[in-house]
């Protein structure tokens, strides 16, 4: 398992933040990252698949085709959350960007995420 340096980038109705991350690239096409205090894992395939554990956890499944749901693990109890994809790239070094709207209790927050492994983090040894 490699170790490289990237960067995690997060907007919602709180701002824009990007934070510094340490990617871990795993065989097989996925890979983890830690950023902010958080773990993070990735899977790439017809959808892609982004699991949190930290102070908040959860498993997010972006899909272009339907909506998906989600359960979201706070210090407060577990909040159920359904996910709709505007938009999902990738980017030829493992990164990612999707844009897409979080609906809990009937209200939507609009989001985007987006995960940049830095020049040559994608080269596997």
């Amino acid at each position: 398992m490699r170790e490289s340096g990237a960067e995690l980038f997060i907007a919602d109705e709180e701002g824009e933040r990007r934070v510094a991350a340490r990617l871990f690239r795993a065989a097989g096409g996925g890979y983890s990252f830690t950023a902010a205090g958080a773990d993070y894992t990735v899977h790439r395939g017809a959808v892609l698949r982004v699991a949190c554990r930290g102070e908040l956890s959860y498993e997010l499944e972006f899909d272009l085709l339907r909506t998906t749901s989600a359960e979201i693990e706070t210090p407060f109890g577990t909040l159920s959350a359904e996910l709709c994809t505007h938009s999902l790239s990738f980017s030829e070094n493992g990164g990612f960007e999707a844009e897409y709207t979080l609906v809990f209790a009937g209200r939507p927050s609009r989001r985007k995420i987006a995960f940049r492994p830095k020049e040559g983090a994608h080269d596997e040894k």
